[in-house]
């Protein structure tokens, strides 16, 4: 394996261990939100454990992840380089809009929070997770890069994940919003942004 390879595969890994347990957390808290909003940000802590779990879980599997590989070819590397690229991009919207409070998901937590109304402009104009799908192009981009079938089998279970996420993500918010994140809904595509406005 050459220094590329390796560095690739170090960076899936690392991304892997970040990011992966991320919608676990979620969904962890989205269904009983209510109940976690009584511990305020304390509930952050669940974090904790989940990271453990999953962290652990990864480096314990870090050699069956990067076993088997696809075949790499210039195609493969133009396209894991385009979708962390563009996961990129919308990244970088997405924070030019929030603070990061509100991108770690602090007032969701918040007993008497108010997160400033429905934001339907920016990046969120032209999708309703934007965030979600910034992790979920990464790791496919990353699953390209490195052809490891165990990413690609992460970015599979990622993309599943943000789905039941957003699904709960959105029950909230609905609640919250009414007929309002209604028409929002209809508007603007969940994760697939739609060609013409």
């Amino acid at each position: 394996m050459n220094w590329l390879e390796r560095a690739l595969d170090t960076l899936a890994f690392t991304y892997a261990v970040l990011f992966f347990p991320v919608p676990f957390f979620w969904l962890a808290i989205h269904p009983v939100v209510s109940f976690w909003r009584r511990f305020g940000n304390r509930s952050l802590w669940v974090a904790l454990p989940v990271w453990l779990v999953f962290g652990t879980t990864l480096v314990l599997l870090r050699d069956q992840i990067f076993t088997q590989r696809l075949g790499r070819n210039v195609l493969t590397v133009v396209l894991g380089l385009g979708l962390i690229a563009l996961a990129l991009r919308i990244d970088w919207q997405v924070r030019r809009q929030f603070t990061w409070r509100r991108l770690v998901g602090i007032p969701e937590l918040e007993p008497h929070r108010d997160v400033g109304g429905l934001v339907r402009d920016g990046i969120y104009a032209r999708v309703r997770h934007p965030r979600y799908l910034a992790f979920i192009l990464t790791f496919w981009g990353l699953a390209f890069l490195t052809s490891a079938m165990g990413v690609f089998v992460l970015a599979i279970v990622s993309v599943l994940m943000y789905l039941i996420v957003a699904l709960f993500e959105e029950r909230e918010l609905r609640q919250q919003y009414g007929p309002e994140y209604e028409a929002y809904c209809k508007a603007v595509p969940r994760f697939i942004p739609r060609l013409r406005r």
